[in-house]
């Protein structure tokens, strides 16, 4: 594997992850439009609209989709941190783990991760560069 293709790799955690906090937002959308659903049902003028009825069940039949398809990304994002995880602690090495880590699990920047760390940015992009490198040689054996 090449570096680029070895840190692409490592950035699957970081897509998936993005992914899940879309779903999320979504199912938060779709939950606050049944919610203006059942409050406009309870005006009168609209309790015996079987349109608003329709509506609101299919809100509903949505959002239960949507926090499925929510549960199974949860899922496969704790797959892909467990691999990615193995992965990193095949370094041997608790500094380049430590950078690796805070970079691919704990999704931080740079910058985030040289404040956690109390490392200069630049020691932690050398760091992480050296340790994609290794992680390289180690997967070429």
């Amino acid at each position: 594997m090449t570096h680029e293709e070895m840190k692409h790799w490592l950035k699957r955690g970081f897509y998936a992850q993005k992914r899940a906090e879309v779903l999320k937002d979504i199912i938060a959308n779709i939950r606050e439009q049944a919610q203006n659903l059942s409050r406009s049902r309870t005006d009168t003028a609209l309790a015996s609209d079987a349109g608003a009825s329709d509506r609101m069940g299919q809100a509903l039949k949505e959002l239960a989709e949507m926090e499925s398809r929510y549960i199974i990304e949860q899922c496969r994002l704790a797959g892909i941190k467990a691999e990615i995880a193995a992965t990193i602690a095949m370094l041997e090495n608790d500094d380049l783990q430590a950078v690796l880590e805070s970079r691919y699990l704990l999704m931080r920047t740079a910058e985030q991760t040289a404040e956690a760390l109390h490392y200069d940015v630049r020691t932690v992009r050398y760091k992480q560069k050296r340790a994609v490198e290794r992680l390289c040689e180690v997967w070429r054996g």
